[in-house]
């Protein structure tokens, strides 16, 4: 029992690294869909026989990658009140999904129609920057921790750019570049840009699954509901991957016991001296503990007990409805704009 309680302690301290390592996952596909269009995206406009001016392939190149941004930024706000409706990991998987639907879209696209609405689909199904933000705050708990666990995020778009961008260059068009292993006369020479976007949609699938089986719900309304996507993962690291426990001696089950104690008599007011708890020492059960003095039983100190308990009641009542006058409030759109967060913005911009 006292094992328990001290290694709950040290969890609720303790860096979430296996959560972090699923949202990191969760997070990896977007850059790669985002970014393995850029080494191929003027070849592909080109194929489409639209135009041979190099300027408005250029131009439609350029709409075709601001489609996916542009959709995301229009359906953002949108995903982020269905997260706090519906919770944080229903909206973060239907992101991944529409991005892995999105790149078999592109992937199959003949015409600039069709890969426009596929990298738009991408955008307005994923609207999972910001609610990815959200979920990062509530799984750190500790502020000792936030600077850690938001420096994550930058670093894995930043891999996910060097992948995607590696995957779309060396995957492209693989007949003309490959035809040792491509034949003329395949589905790749008809879609010479789907096998870049079927290998990144394996990239999303797996980030998908991962986070089906062991992303946990942090919505604070929602993480006590039955997750099944996660009893799954449980099950399946409890048959493939149990790793052996070392059985603990008897002297560090009292070691422990002993550190417990001593924590929960640091709680403990300084005259008061207890050693019915004491692991080590006799029990002095039907006398009281030597230090020990009771106030409680005075007239004067019980009125004054009373007093302070109804001031404190009536104080603690007073937050708890100012509290829910507070919750009743719909935020408008503009109270999210705050200084800081238009610093960002601009600060953002000028770097992209």
């Amino acid at each position: 029992m006292a094992q328990r309680d001290l290694k709950s302690r040290q969890d609720s301290h303790a860096f979430p690294i296996k959560q972090m390592i699923v949202l990191g996952l969760c997070r990896i596909c977007e850059p790669i869909a985002f970014m393995s269009i850029f080494p191929y995206i003027y070849y592909m406009i080109e194929s489409f026989h639209i135009t041979t001016d190099g300027k408005q392939i250029a131009l439609y190149a350029g709409l075709v990658t601001s489609a996916f941004a542009f959709a995301e930024c229009l359906a953002g706000p949108v995903w982020g009140r269905l997260s706090d409706k519906y919770g944080r990991k229903p909206i973060l998987l239907t992101g991944i999904a529409g991005t892995g639907i999105s790149m078999l879209v592109f992937g199959f696209s003949r015409n600039l129609p069709m890969a426009l609405i596929g990298r738009a689909l991408g955008g307005m199904l994923n609207g999972n920057i910001g609610v990815l933000q959200t979920t990062v705050a509530e799984v750190i708990t500790v502020e000792a921790h936030q600077a850690r666990a938001y420096a994550i995020m930058p670093f894995v778009w930043c891999l996910g750019s060097i992948v995607g961008s590696t995957l779309g260059g060396a995957l492209a068009d693989p007949v003309r570049n490959y035809p040792g292993i491509f034949k003329q006369g395949t589905i790749f020479e008809t879609y010479p840009y789907v096998l870049a976007n079927w290998v990144c949609a394996g990239f999303v699938a797996f980030s998908l699954i991962i986070g089906v089986l062991f992303l946990k719900e942090t919505h604070e309304d929602k993480k006590d509901r039955r997750d099944i996507g996660c009893e799954a993962g449980n099950w399946i690291l409890g048959h493939f991957c149990r790793t052996s426990e070392t059985l603990s001696t008897s002297r560090k089950e009292e070691h422990a016991e002993e550190t417990l104690v001593l924590m929960m008599e640091d709680e403990l007011p300084p005259d008061y001296n207890c050693t019915t708890y004491s692991p080590t020492l006799p029990s002095t059960t039907g006398l009281p503990p030597p230090a020990y003095q009771s106030v409680e039983g005075t007239p004067r100190n019980s009125e004054a007990l009373l007093g302070v308990e109804d001031t404190f009641s009536s104080e603690v009542e007073e937050a708890l409805q100012d509290a829910e006058r507070k919750a009743k409030r719909a935020p408008s759109v503009s109270s999210a704009f705050t200084k800081q967060v238009i610093f960002n913005i601009v600060g953002f911009g000028i770097l992209a």
